[in-house]
């Protein structure tokens, strides 16, 4: 696996204690500082940089399921199966992002809409 600038920039960005990168203050408001942003952005483009081949060999195994698929029913299992596996993908990333989201001593986001707008009315 190659390690590239960016993945080595985020890990010396979260390496930084966390009481530097932002008081508890903001993170319970929504407010972000500077350097959260940032170290967001990084972990959000370094994500994408490692998970490209994943997402090109789910699109591509999609396309064969797809051209072999010889009836109506194998179409729908070719859908259900590509749904399954962007879901999948999608909780992988969560994950990925609520670490990061942690160190940075930012509140996880569960994805689910009922979450954001249960914050929306306590804050």
């Amino acid at each position: 696996m190659r390690i590239s600038t960016t993945t080595l920039a985020l890990a010396a960005v979260l390496a930084a204690p966390v009481m530097t990168m932002a008081p508890s203050a903001l993170a319970g408001r929504g407010e972000r500082s500077p350097e959260q942003v940032n170290a967001l952005f990084q972990a959000r483009k370094t994500w994408s940089k490692d998970n490209y081949q994943r997402r090109l060999d789910l699109l591509q195994s999609h396309q064969r399921c797809i051209d072999a698929a010889a009836s109506a029913d194998a179409l729908k299992q070719c859908r259900q199966q590509m749904k399954k596996t962007r879901k999948s993908l999608k909780q992988d990333y969560r994950a990925y992002m609520n670490k990061v989201r942690n160190q940075l001593g930012l509140p996880e986001r569960t994805g689910k809409k009922r979450d954001a707008k249960r914050r929306k009315l306590q804050a």
